[in-house]
């Protein structure tokens, strides 16, 4: 404004014209608003979710893209993380995993395992069941320990062949025994007590015949001692021998030299075989009259 000096008495209607310089250095009023306020002009941002506040960790990550971080610390150790000496929390995190055939689902024994190195693990339960025990798949091993037994009627007694049995499954038995003598026996220096012998018997009844033939076979191989009795229960008179051979074909059978025995009614015989063969018979002779007999067969071992 002129440089005038001018005398207002009025403080109020006091002002003063402040100015500026443009970019190109001409000297310009400086613009306000209708209040008087410093008028800038419009002033444009773009930005998208704009969120002006305070970075905490628990909302907000910063993601540093193509740029070099410079760390400055005291006892920095930059190195492989292991197991035995580190450690890594995740607080409050949302832990992204990418897999390929990602299989969550409850852990199963039959088609799952879990291996525990190198650590203690306790497990504190009552009546723990996981399943019953059999002896077809699970085995025992006590080691070491005292095994006490609580039972009824525990029968603690020397054992007797007479009354008990043992049984040894897939077992290594270890004998200890002083002048324990394996070796075949001899009759120059062994003895062998028996105190029973085996006995088999077998008999059979023959009703009504008429013809003659070979019946009641046995295997006498393996017999020391053996005989064939006869009873005729009928009313005709018959003739039994013995017939002997060393295999079940019948064409091979021979007559014993026992010889014959003609058994009237009611009568009995006894036939003892001259010769040995493995297989021994009973041959009937009627001569065409009705017969009926018993007969039976004895031998011991």
């Amino acid at each position: 404004m002129p440089n005038n000096i001018v005398f207002n008495g009025t403080a109020d209607q006091l002002k003063t014209q402040i100015s500026g310089v443009d970019g190109n250095g001409n000297t310009v009023p400086i613009l306000t608003d209708d209040s008087g306020r410093l008028d800038l002009g419009t002033v444009t941002i773009t930005a998208e979710n704009l969120d002006i506040r305070p970075i905490t960790g628990t909302t907000d990550s910063i993601t540093i893209w193509n740029s070099v971080v410079t760390v400055t610390a005291e006892d920095l150790d930059i190195r492989p993380i292991t197991g035995t000496t580190d450690s890594i929390t995740l607080w409050n995190t949302v832990v992204t995993v990418t897999a390929e055939d990602l299989d969550i689902r409850p852990i199963t024994g039959t088609t799952d395992s879990i291996t525990i190195w190198n650590s203690v693990v306790t497990v504190t339960a009552e009546d723990l069941d996981i399943r019953p025990i059999t002896g077809t798949t699970d085995s025992i091993t006590i080691w070491n320990t005292v095994v006490t037994v609580t039972a009824e009627d525990l029968d603690i007694r020397p054992i007797t062949g007479t009354t008990d049995s043992i049984t040894i499954w897939n077992t290594v038995v270890t004998v200890t025994a002083e002048d324990l003598d394996i070796r075949a026996l001899s009759a120059a220096t062994d003895s062998i007590k028996m105190a029973s012998r085996l006995f088999t018997e077998s008999t059979t009844t023959i009703e009504g015949v008429t013809d003659s033939a070979g019946i009641f076979e046995q295997n006498t191989g393996e017999q020391s001692m053996y005989s064939f009795y006869v009873y005729n229960t009928g009313s005709n008179t018959l003739t039994v021998q013995l017939q002997i051979s060393p295999t079940t074909t019948d064409s091979y059978f021979a007559d014993d030299p026992s010889g014959t025995v003609a058994v009237t009614s009611g009568n009995k015989a006894a036939l003892v075989a001259q010769r040995f063969l493995q297989y021994t018979r009973l041959f009937y002779e009627t001569s065409g009259a009705t017969c009926t007999f018993d007969v039976y067969y004895n031998a011991q071992v």
